[in-house]
């Protein structure tokens, strides 16, 4: 009998799991931008469709994310990668998730935190085409959104030493 049972519950989870993992990533969405390094936007997800379900594009998987959400495109030409969203406290609660060129799918890296900031940080993040999804339970608002690619301690290190050797020339 438990047999029995344990198959039957595996079958189920299969078909469920089966059936949802034919989502459609973002084909059929309206996409904005095209973004790109130094992209800073303003955005508003209300009264915009509910595509998206915060971790999962195209459909609903885990029903939290229900409110509306933006989704933009961002065109990416490598490197580290950062992502960073305000919006309006209180009765605002938009969330930020990151999708990968090959993971359309799904979201590993996000921020959810309803600080009125949230922050993606993505080290060298391969170049191609990401999505950037601003999603919400159910309280849609406004928001800005920037782009930034993070320059790397070396090239940090190469500017600061390029401004003393500038600043040392000049005294002479």
């Amino acid at each position: 009998m438990f047999q029995r049972s344990s198959v039957f519950s595996l079958v189920i989870v299969c078909v469920l799991f089966c059936a949802q993992s034919a989502r459609a990533d973002f084909a059929g969405q309206p996409i904005l931008g095209p973004l790109v390094p130094g992209s800073v936007v303003n955005g508003n997800t209300t009264g915009h469709a509910d595509d998206n379900d915060g971790f999962q594009s195209g459909g609903h998987f885990f029903e939290i994310w229900n409110g509306p959400d933006d989704a933009w495109q961002l065109n990416w030409p490598g490197g580290d990668l950062q992502i960073t969203m305000t919006y309006p406290l209180p009765g605002t609660d938009l969330d930020l998730f990151l999708y990968e060129p090959g993971s359309y799918d799904d979201s590993a890296n996000y921020s959810i935190m309803n600080t009125g900031l949230e922050t993606i940080d993505a080290p060298g993040a391969v170049a191609g085409t990401y999505y950037i999804v601003i999603d919400s339970e159910q309280d849609p608002g406004s928001y800005q959104l920037s782009v930034a690619d993070v320059p790397e301690p070396a090239s940090l290190s190469a500017l600061g030493l390029g401004v003393v050797a500038l600043f040392r020339r000049n005294r002479r």
